[in-house]
């Protein structure tokens, strides 16, 4: 290669790294219609399952007949179960989107409390769908344990997580975005 060619090649990699270096530093931020879905799918799965444990467990009433399950405890429970697929769709996009992004770049802040939400979705999701199709009462009841300890477990660190990016916007201030090349 000649003189030209060199100096051609390097001013081309001079353009190509500093373009990448600008279109890469920008601020990151989870897109609205997919914080707005998760809040909202959190806040009425979370609610709605913990009115359902409260009335389950806590609820119950003197009847006619001896003591019975409070009066709204189904309803309840209906609403948890079609609050559900909301946050389970508003996961998928964060996954997605929010959580593979910061794993692939390397992010610091929000690390353990993001991995900690990340590995609370799976007991919590599969519980969920598990204590519905049990037929053991046995299984049922181990099934029921695990999704209200890993519900709560995962509204907690929820919190956590969310609270300190609101507290400390610049805790997740500006990142480096990976191109699509580098995504391969």
């Amino acid at each position: 290669m000649g003189r030209r060619g060199e100096a051609e090649a390097g001013a081309e990699d001079h353009r190509r790294t500093a373009t990448v270096q600008g279109m890469r530093r920008r601020r990151w931020r989870v897109r609205t219609f997919e914080r707005w879905s998760l809040h909202l799918g959190a806040l009425l799965t979370g609610l709605s399952g913990l009115g359902y444990g409260w009335l389950r467990y806590f609820g119950r009433v003197q009847g006619e007949f001896g003591i019975e399950p409070h009066p709204l405890q189904a309803l309840v429970q209906h609403l948890h179960v079609l609050a559900a697929p909301l946050l389970l769709f508003a996961l998928g996009m964060a996954v997605r989107g929010h959580f593979a992004t910061k794993l692939k770049i390397g992010t610091r802040e929000g690390r353990n409390s993001g991995l900690g939400l990340g590995v609370l979705i799976l007991p919590m999701v599969v519980t969920g769908y598990l204590v519905q199709v049990a037929t053991a009462s046995a299984w049922r009841l181990v099934f029921a344990w695990v999704h209200g300890l890993a519900s709560l477990l995962f509204l907690g660190v929820y919190l956590v997580h969310g609270l300190r990016g609101w507290l400390m916007p610049e805790a997740s201030g500006t990142v480096l975005i990976p191109t699509p090349q580098e995504w391969e």
